[in-house]
């Protein structure tokens, strides 16, 4: 058993060097950042942050929440993530999904969303061979080298850990069999836990045995508020804004809210139910980001990370 790891999502919104290091210095595990490359809000490049963010932090893990794979060529990902990690001596976590559910993007670079799935299956390992240090050939159906290799090789050896993001059981094989982790987002504690176990299923069935410090990571919006009607309309408010979608009818399911006390309990569900890593993103508005932050810190990430793994 070990303790619960804690990531902190930005979102990709604006955040100065001294916001993201007091996140740091709150004591959170991780920072994340979301990818879109077109899309309906404003979004930043998720790799240009977490090469901001690495600059800004010394401790804090960095991942990426989640890179759309298919959107990226191999290749330059491959050095781009090599880079992070080199530059932030070892603290860049992968994760990687196959999009789709703006398809304008798709349109926007080029990409069919029919190859979606191979495109991933195949940039996963083209960038694991990259990572090795060792000369390869590659003849996938999108992908095709000849003689290739990357220097200088990644800080942490092999490369960084890589987490497959996704709900579908595609997505989960593809963790099951080509991941070091995997990370649904809009889920309950109680998908969480069926998920799991066809996770490991999906490992025998490829005949790995998963790592136990395989990551089975949840990402869930908290709306912190002593009262918790507020705290329910607020998540509303603000979730219906992210994700362009009426959030009224499934705030309860996707969201933690209401006082510290509340939000444990609703996140211990998600740990009971096998999680080991938990992505936390606060409703919050953006001038008093700082302060619904330290309230976080100060009530309610203590109690996360004493929690232990099942």
């Amino acid at each position: 058993m070990s303790n619960v790891q804690i990531g902190f999502h930005i979102d990709g919104d604006v955040w100065e060097p001294k916001q993201i290091k007091q996140v740091e210095d709150h004591g959170f595990d991780i920072l994340t950042t979301g990818e879109h490359i077109i899309f309906f809000r404003p979004i930043l490049d998720t790799i240009t942050v977490l090469a901001y963010a690495a600059a800004a932090t010394e401790r804090i893990k960095l991942l990426p929440s989640t890179i759309i794979m298919p959107l990226r060529h191999p290749t330059m990902l491959a050095k781009e993530l090599t880079s992070i990690d080199i530059l932030s001596k070892g603290r860049l976590i992968a994760s990687v999904g196959i999009g789709g559910d703006y398809p304008r993007e798709f349109d926007a670079l080029g990409v069919s969303m029919k190859e979606r799935g191979i495109r991933a299956n195949e940039g996963i390992q083209i960038m694991r061979k990259f990572w090795s240090g060792e000369r390869f050939s590659f003849d996938g159906k999108i992908f095709k080298f000849e003689d290739m290799d990357m220097l200088p090789p990644p800080y942490q050896k092999g490369g960084p850990p890589l987490w497959v993001c996704g709900r579908s059981d595609p997505a989960m094989r593809r963790a099951a069999r080509m991941g070091d982790g995997w990370q649904p987002y809009m889920y309950t504690a109680e998908q969480l836990g069926e998920s799991i176990t066809k996770v490991h299923d999906f490992a025998d069935e490829a005949g790995r045995i998963l790592p136990d410090d395989f990551a089975f990571t949840s990402f869930v919006y908290i709306s912190q508020h002593d009262d918790v009607q507020e705290a329910r309309n607020r998540a509303i408010e603000q979730l219906s804004y992210r994700f362009n979608m009426p959030f009224e009818k499934i705030v309860d399911k996707y969201c933690a809210y209401g006082p510290a006390d509340r939000i444990i309990e609703n996140l211990a569900e998600y740990v009971q139910h096998g999680a080991n890593h938990l992505i936390v993103a606060l409703v919050m508005p953006e001038e008093e980001r700082m302060e619904y932050v330290a309230r976080f810190a100060e009530e309610i990430l203590p109690a996360l990370q004493k929690m232990q793994t099942v």
